[in-house]
């Protein structure tokens, strides 16, 4: 009786038991997505900022036609030289579209503003911290001689690219404190606790190289040959310098994957290199190339000609993009006098005729706009809100009082009363600050030195733009040089910051991180050859940067880029002139195009060419 009663409470203990464990896993699985060290919910590609757009790995991207035909060659121009088919080294110049050759972890969607869907990695998860990355290989994935893409090829593309890769690759690649080869097909890498979210994104699109191809070659020196490579095209020929074709590889390992149908549709992809854009055109015209993409509106509106001379219609079509457009900007650089002076930056900030610039040099087909990422959300319009204060709030002491007022205003200079009250608001700033008139000219009150700057310039248009801004100042007094210099020359100057003012620009994308360091951070202001070239340094932007690559929504990054915005528009770091909001793109009418845009605008890799009858 006993026993059998010990035998009853032994089996209701291990019911429990069960019970228990069974409640515990429940409750482990029930909140592991809130867990922060946890993996998240298995979904169909990562996104920096919200969800994905697709859900399913039977979709395909929505700027592409799943059924365009295959077939066909586009032929475009590309400007300068080469000397190297290895686009991640740092030796030489790379030649173009070697984008085809190499398949990366992830592709990219270029209809969201930065979501990777699955291509090698046929599965990608990350921690909700994002200091942790699963990595499983899709086991079907080869390089074109038919050998598998394997961990090793990620380990060893991840050790080279470390060591011998471009500048952004060592630095985010730096901060892996783990790789850990779990099989063949399975990989975990974790990162150190100081990295951002923004981190996993980047070496989420690691291209994969073959091991066996480059483990006895140096990955520094220029390459001249074709490689073995993963991607859907392969090098056909070429010769150094002059013209580079690739072909369709019809053994792509990934060519029935619905995440890349209706892309990379042509046979052959053909760059023929020019010294001069100008004779390129030509080129398009004669019908030697069949597809240009437009940069310089003269060309645009005067130089296509309406059937080329094979007797093809030319096509030209103004095709609307959602992307932030580059930043075009007359910079000053706060590094030097006189522009390390607020008061005499805010004074000259908008003396520069934008409608007369935009009629007389862009034929009335450019934008205006005062903000450093034009056509995009992250503008920062309106009075400051509570918000965008509260990001700035331990700063607000190294920042104009203005900062949470208006935004600020491009006074319409065709307007004589507005022009007139606006130049007398900017010669008492000028005044205020040390600046007077003397002799017809602005000079320093206490040292009697002229108030003078160079303006650097590295095309016509810039240097019409810099006259016009000459001339607006002039009427206060100040009288700057312009100096037009040779790309090279001119790069050097950039590239050291040894310049006061120039005419450059700087690109963002919608989905800003790291790169905004680069362009408004501190150390990147100490640094040449970053993209500072204002030099600007300020606590309030730097709070701003620390925290922009860790924002967990779109809405949040939105908030912040819109306070980044605000703060560098009242520092006035420079004039940001006209933008588009337009891709100019002209083809021969045998290629087509999909029905639906991608928000970044034109993708080439989607459209096709129709088949001959």
């Amino acid at each position: 009786m006993l026993l059998k009663l010990r035998q009853k409470q032994n089996s209701k203990i291990h019911a429990f038991l069960i019970y228990s464990t069974l409640l515990l896993i429940s409750c482990y699985y029930a909140s592991a997505s809130h867990a922060q060290d946890n993996t998240e919910l298995p979904q169909y590609g990562v996104s920096m900022h919200d969800a994905p757009k697709l859900k399913s790995p039977d979709d395909h991207l929505p700027y592409t036609n799943p059924n365009a035909p295959k077939g066909g060659t586009l032929k475009q121009a590309a400007i300068g030289t080469f000397d190297n088919l290895n686009p991640f080294n740092i030796k030489g110049i790379s030649a173009r579209g070697l984008n085809l050759v190499y398949d990366r972890l992830t592709i990219r969607s270029w209809d969201e503003p930065f979501t990777l869907y699955p291509l090698i990695a046929q599965n990608i998860q990350f921690s909700d911290n994002r200091l942790n990355i699963q990595i499983e290989l899709n086991p079907t994935a080869k390089f074109d001689d038919g050998s598998a893409v394997t961990s090793d090829d990620i380990l060893f593309s991840f050790e080279t690219l470390k060591a011998n890769g471009r500048p952004n690759m060592r630095n985010i690649y730096g901060l892996v404190k783990d790789f850990n080869i779990i099989d063949p097909h399975n990989i975990e890498i974790t990162l150190d606790e100081n990295a951002n979210r923004e981190a996993a994104m980047i070496i989420a699109m690691m291209p994969v190289l073959s091991k066996d191809y480059w483990e006895n070659r140096d990955f520094n020196a220029s390459l001249t040959e074709a490689p073995i490579s993963n991607g859907p095209y392969k090098i056909k020929d070429f010769e150094i310098g002059r013209h580079i074709t690739y072909e369709r590889n019809p053994n792509y390992w990934a060519k029935d994957l619905p995440i890349v149908q209706g892309l990379y549709n042509f046979d052959n992809v053909h760059f023929e290199y020019y010294r001069d854009d100008d004779v390129a055109l030509m080129a398009f015209n004669t019908g030697d190339l069949n597809y240009r993409r437009e940069g310089n509106v003269h060309k645009w509106v005067s130089g296509y000609e309406s059937q080329n001379n094979k007797g093809e219609d030319i096509i030209k079509k103004e095709i609307l993009h959602g992307r932030t457009d580059r930043a075009n900007t007359l910079v000053f650089n706060t590094r030097r006098a006189p522009f390390n002076q607020l008061p005499v930056r805010k004074a000259i900030f908008s003396l520069i005729d934008f409608d007369w610039i935009n009629q007389n040099i862009y034929h009335d087909k450019m934008n205006r706009t005062i903000t450093f990422f034009p056509n995009s959300r992250f503008y920062a319009t309106g009075a400051a809100t509570r918000e965008e204060l509260a990001l700035i709030d331990g700063s607000a002491t190294y920042l104009p009082m203005s900062i949470g007022k208006s935004t600020l205003l491009t006074p319409d200079l065709s307007n004589t009363q507005i022009m007139r009250k606006h130049y007398m608001q900017a010669d008492y700033q000028l005044r205020e600050a040390g600046w007077i008139i003397k002799d017809g000219k602005r000079v320093n009150a206490q040292t009697n030195k002229e108030l003078t700057f160079e303006i650097l310039v590295n095309n016509p248009d810039d240097e019409k733009i810099a006259l016009a801004f000459k001339r607006g100042v002039k009427r206060l007094g100040i009288a700057p040089t312009i100096r037009r210099l040779d790309s090279s020359a001119f790069q050097g100057r950039m590239r050291d910051y040894d310049f006061d003012a120039a005419i450059t620009f700087w690109q963002s994308s919608l989905s800003p991180g790291t790169e905004q360091a680069l362009y408004w951070g501190c150390k990147a202001a100490d640094t040449p050859a970053q993209w500072n070239y204002s030099g600007i340094c300020n606590p309030a932007i730097e709070t701003l940067l620390s925290a922009l690559t860790n924002t967990r929504t779109y809405e949040d990054l939105t908030l912040h880029m819109r306070a980044l915005d605000r703060v560098l528009t009242h520092l006035h770091i420079g004039i940001p002139l006209l933008y588009s909001n337009r891709d100019y793109v002209a083809h021969s009418d045998t290629l087509e195009m999909p029905d639906e845009d991608a928000l970044y605008g034109v993708i080439i890799e989607s459209w096709w060419e129709k088949p001959k009858n």
